[in-house]
Parts: structure tokens; sequence; C-alpha cells
């Protein structure tokens, strides 16, 4: 199809041809090769000049009968007047008030708004077409994006690093290229796809993070559905470069406490509080924690002990009521939490290091207190080893093992890391005896306090010359310890001691707060009816003082009443019910926490909190989980994207059975600035569907013209 003048439209109206073919005309534009037209009036000859077309958009001209025409109106016409439209004007002397005439009629104005929409509909049609092509696009890289979630989440679960130490081929390369030989859609994008492979180091960091990222938001929601939840942080040697803690949470979740990990950072050496601060802040934003959080607990190494006690107070500031609780982590070995302390005596770390191995594994903190009682107990057939190292033959070729025999040997032997040794050890032996009668009654503070004002005294006794020398009696009748080592290694003791003291003093300065834990400890609440057991008013009371906002004491004194008077109505008494998360457990799975909310709020309480009264075992302990994760190196990028990914990679194959699963990961993904050029977001989804090519069949519409008004 092809219009050579504007005498062709005459031939065939407009009206006749195609949609497409409209828009081809309507595109192509009015004629204005109409130029040497002119008239004669009175003796004058007048001329059209072509300026005539710059000043009115809508005149076209037909070369044919040299009239002028209503480019607009010849394609749209209406009304009984036929001179713009069919016959033509050449009356030069009034063309410029005729064309401002006709503008103003009904009939240029309504042919000028259907060329409008007409134009207007061929943009849209192209807009759709665009958006087609670029959905198509969209939907081949979020199905090949999927791809790519499945082989980096199965490498994350199984700790698999992604790429070789020069960041080339590595096992994320070699899975794809494995889908690529199975899979059309990695085949395709692989080897057509110039723009989006997804086979750089940026784009495989990027999209750990993205699922990460998810992994985090679910955790978020779980806590949003979650009356309070807990912190734990520790220090974790995942990498020998750097210091890094890691933080974890707790929360109950379908009436059952869980821990979950939520990030690795790191952290300068000798770390200030206000740097652990600013990055919980940070972190635990997103978790409401100004009115959640109920307690936090953290390892000797995460700060200097001197700086332990500003660090929790700095959190309590942030919260309305100050309520976190700062409580001992039942995952943390109260011994080997006092052998950091230790540490920090630099004569004491001197002694306790000579004894330990030279390749220390990332929990070797941990390893001290056994470490110690080893020695004490084997001390002599320690001895006999390694002499027999140092005098054997079949040891005489290897000069490195005989050479840290006789170090160690010298050690061990000498007067002063002896009476260390001695010392040590008997403190040790002391905090856990009491360590293990406060486990018994975990939930009674007041029981807790006081074992801890007698472990306190015990200790204190260790600084006095008697019960110093009792200590040291042994050493002494067996070596000859000069009076010198005997007053240096005196002084370090009461040192070391006062520094166990300090620290089991700041651990222990919130227990008081948190007696009311024992109006739920199972042995408080009766176990038959009819007992003669009645509510302890005073712990009511430290709940009203403590958190006056959190619960409706009304309520809560009327279900433990109900509860006194029958407590096989939480289970006691029918059931095992061992733990106050029993309790807990049972209310949830018998649906009866709307008519108990008050009671089942405090039970959530209490169990949220991380304490020796509710651990967790084996892989439902977070730290337990963290541990195995960091007992090999992980360097790889990004380390906390991809230690969220392992460490909880129950939660991971939980959400990969999500509807959700992939568009959650790919919606985070694009919107990161090193994806800005993939496409990954629909415009339009109805544009999936291509638009149908019509005939237009214009209605006949009569519009009166000024001349038949007139």
């Amino acid at each position: 199809m092809r219009i050579n003048s504007l005498n062709d439209l005459f031939d065939k109206p407009f009206k006749n041809f195609t949609k497409e073919e409209q828009l081809q005309i309507a595109k192509m534009g009015r004629f204005v090769d109409l130029k040497d037209l002119s008239q004669n009036d009175k003796g004058k000859c007048r001329s059209f000049s072509v300026s005539w077309y710059h000043r009115v958009k809508w005149l076209t001209g037909n070369t044919v009968n040299r009239k002028l025409y209503c480019w607009n109106c010849v394609l749209f016409p209406s009304g009984a007047s036929r001179l713009w439209n069919t016959t033509g004007f050449d009356d030069l002397r009034n063309l410029s008030q005729a064309t401002k005439k006709h503008e103003e009629s009904k009939e240029h104005i309504y042919a000028t708004v259907k060329l409008r929409l007409l134009c207007k509909n061929e943009k849209r049609g192209d807009a759709a077409k665009e958006e087609f092509e670029k959905n198509v696009q969209v939907k081949r890289n979020r199905e090949y994006l999927e791809r790519l979630i499945d082989i980096s989440t199965a490498l994350a679960r199984l700790e698999l690093p992604f790429r070789n130490e020069d960041d080339e081929d590595g096992s994320y390369k070699s899975l794809l290229n494995l889908f690529k030989k199975y899979d059309d859609i990695v085949r395709t994008q692989v080897e057509q796809n110039n723009q989006f492979r997804g086979l750089t180091k940026t784009i495989q960091i990027d999209l750990t993070k993205s699922i990460a990222d998810v992994v985090r938001q679910r955790i978020v929601e779980e806590v949003a559905a979650a009356n309070f939840f807990s912190l734990m942080v520790d220090e974790i040697n995942c990498n020998p470069e750097s210091k890094q803690i890691s933080l974890a949470i707790r929360y109950v979740k379908n009436g059952k406490p869980i821990e979950r990990f939520i990030g690795l950072h790191e952290v300068s050496y000798g770390t200030k509080s206000e740097e652990v601060v600013a990055i919980l802040e940070k972190e635990l934003e997103k978790f409401n924690f100004k009115e959640k959080l109920i307690s936090q607990s953290y390892d000797g190494a995460v700060v200097k002990p001197t700086e332990l006690y500003s660090l929790q107070q700095a959190v309590k500031r942030q919260q309305s009521l100050r309520q976190a609780l700062f409580v001992h982590y039942y995952a943390h070995e109260f011994s080997s939490l006092l052998a950091q302390t230790l540490l920090s005596v630099q004569e004491c770390r001197k002694n306790i290091k000579d004894i330990l191995p030279p390749d220390l594994p990332p929990t070797w903190l941990e390893s001290i207190p056994a470490c110690i009682f080893t020695v004490k107990n084997n001390y002599e057939s320690i001895l006999k080893v390694l002499e027999f190292i140092i005098n054997s033959e079949k040891f005489e070729h290897s000069m490195d093992i005989v050479s840290q025999a006789v170090n160690l040997i010298s050690h061990l032997k000498s007067c002063q890391f002896l009476i260390c040794l001695s010392v040590i050890g008997r403190i040790f032996l002391v905090i856990e005896q009491s360590f293990q009668s406060i486990k018994e009654k975990a939930l009674d503070s007041k029981f807790h306090l006081k074992e801890i004002n007698n472990l306190i005294g015990r200790l204190r006794t260790f600084k006095t010359d008697t019960e110093f020398n009792k200590l040291i009696a042994d050493v002494v009748q067996k070596f000859n310890c000069s009076s010198v080592v005997l007053i240096k290694t005196f002084a370090l003791t009461g040192v070391m001691v006062d520094n166990i003291i300090h620290e089991i003093e700041g651990r222990s300065l919130d227990v008081e707060l948190a007696d009311f834990f024992a109006l739920v400890s199972v042995d408080k609440i009766p176990t038959t009816p009819g007992s003669d057991k009645t509510l302890e008013s005073d712990l009511i009371a430290s709940i009203k003082e403590n958190y006056p906002k959190v619960f409706d004491l009304r309520k809560l004194v009327n279900e433990f009443d109900i509860i006194y008077s029958d407590p096989t109505v939480v289970g006691i008494g029918d059931c095992d019910i061992d733990r106050t998360s029993d309790i807990l457990k049972f209310i949830y799975d018998n649906d009866i926490r709307s008519h108990l909310p008050e009671f089942y709020k405090l039970l959530e309480l209490v169990v949220t909190v991380p304490s020796v009264a509710e651990p967790l075992e084996g892989p439902q302990c977070v730290l337990n989980r963290i541990k195995t994760y960091c007992e090999s190196e992980k360097q790889e990028e990004p380390r906390s994207a991809l230690a969220i990914l392992s460490i909880e990679k129950e939660l991971l194959c939980e959400l990969e059975k999500s509807t959700h699963w992939y568009s959650h990961i790919i919606d985070y993904f694009a919107t990161l600035p090193t994806t800005s050029s993939i496409e990954l977001t629909y415009k339009n989804v109805d544009s999936l569907r291509p638009t149908k090519v019509e005939v237009i069949t214009e209605p006949e519409i009569t519009i009166k013209s000024e001349i038949e008004m007139d």
C-alpha cells in the first residue's frame, strides 16, 4: 500500500484502509507538494506561499485539482460542509480568515481529535509490543536466575566454595555447566544471551546476599509474631585474619523456643563497647528490639571484661523500660568465661598458653579448664611421656618434636607454673561446683544470689595466707620454691581472684530482676488439685515494677488462681511436664492460649531467655551450629550471607518449599545497583499477551456545519 498524493485518498477513502494502513498513512503525514498555486484578483496575481504549511499544521494540497484541503478532515470527514474535505479551497484572498474559521468548526475539531486518538493508539500499540518483548526477556532471565539460586543454595548448604582461589572456575561454574547439559533454559541463556549469564564474582556475591536477605526477612517476620526475643553475642574465629562476632537471637515459635543466627561481623581487636553497640543497633532495629528485646548475653571475648558492663547498659538505654536483662547463656561454659577473664592477666595468660598446643582451634578457650585439669591430674604421666620423647632414639630425627618436648617439660617443672596450676585448678573446681548447684534451681533467683555470694566468699579466702599456703603445700614440698616466687605468685593469685569475682558479680547484676521467673518453675506450681501452695505476692509485685506495660496483672492473677486450683489445665499431673517449656508447648498444642493469655505470655518470656533452665540440645542450640560452621576456615565472600545459609540450612530448606521463594529473592536481587542493567522486572503482566491487528470501521457521524446552522 502506497499513497502518492492527496488525490489517492479521494479514490479510496481513509476509512476503507486497515488499521495498520491507517497508522502508516497518519505516520507518513500530510502532502505539502502543492507550491505554485496562484489566483488573479482584479488584475493582480495572488501567489500561495509555502510558509502557510508551517503556519497552519493541518493544511495540505492536491496537485491534481490544485486546491487546498484540511488533512485532518480528509482522513475523518463529517458534517454537511465539504469545502475542506472534498471540494477544496482556492480563494487565496480569504485564506487567512477561512483557516481560522475552519479551525473553530465542529468538523475540524472532531477530525483532529480522531487523528490524535489514532496516533495515540499507534503509540500504545508500539509500547505494548515493546512491553511484550521486554517481558519475554524478563521471563527468560528470571527462569534462568531460578537455576542460579538453586546452585547457590546447594553450595552454601553443603559449605562448598563457589570459586577457586583465583576466583575463576569453581563449583558454581561446574554445576552451571552440568545444568546446561540437561536444561534448555540454561543452555540458551549461556550460549545466546550476551547481557546476563551470571558468571561473574559480583553477580554470585549479590545473589548470595539476596538469598540471605530473604532468610533474614523470614526471621524478622517470625520475631514480629513473637512477644519477645533474646540476644546472644559471641566471638567467633572463622577467619584467622580478623576478629569476628556472631549475632544470634532466641524467641518462641509455635509454642517452642528456637534460636536463629542473624549475622557475622568483623570488629577490631580490643573491641570497645561503642563499636559493638553500633552493630547491634543497626542489626536489631528491624526486630523492634527497643520493645521486644528481653535479655542479652555475651561471652567473655566480645569486649574486654572492663567494657562488658558498659556494653549491656548501652543496650538497655535504647529501651523505654530497660528490660533487656543481662543473663548467662546456657551454651557458655561458665568456667570457660572465667578462663577468658584470667587471660586478661598477662602472667596468667603466659602460664596457661605454655601448656596449650601451638595450633589452637577456634574454640581453644573452651579447652582451658579441661586442659588444666588434665595436666593437674596426670602431671607425673605427662612428664614421663615428655622425657621418653627427649631420650628415645625413635625421635632423634624429629628435632621439632624433641624441641617442643624440652620447652614443655621446662614449663611444667617451673615452680611458678605449678603454683598457678594448683590455684587455677582449685578455683575452677569451686566455680564448677557452685554452677552445678545453680543449674538445679535455675529459675530460683533467690537461691542463685545466695549461691553466688557463697562462691564469692570462698574465692576471697584464696587471697588469705592460710588458704593460699594450703593450696600450694604439695608444690612447696616437692620443689624448692624461693620466697620471691611465693610472694610473686601470691600477688598473682590475688589479681586472678579479684578479676574472677568482678566478672561473676557483673554477670549476676540482673539476677534479682528475674525473681518472678520462679512463678512458672515446675517445682513451684502445685502438682495436684487442692494443694496448699499459694501465689507469692512479692513476685507478682516484681512483674508490676519491671514490666508495668507488658502484663495485665489482674488477669494474670486470675489465671494463676485457676492453675493453682487445678494444675491439670496446663498439663501438670496428667502429662510429662519437666520444664517450663513443656507447659508452654502443652498450652499451644491444646489451643488454649487465648483462654490463658497472660500466663502464656509469662511462659513465653521466661522460655525466651536462654538460661540454664531452658537449654536446647545439639543442633537446636545455635551456638553449636555456629561452632560447627567455624570448624574450618571460611575465607570466601560474602561471609555473613554464606554463614546464614549454612547455619540456618533447616530454615533454608523450609523456605525453598514456599511458592514465592524464587520471586522474593529475585525481587531483592533486582534492587541492587550492580543488577540495574539486567531485565528482571515485569512492566505489565497483561502485555505478555500480544495485541491483535484489527480493521477500524468508522461510524457514520453527522455533524451540522456552520453553513447549515447559518
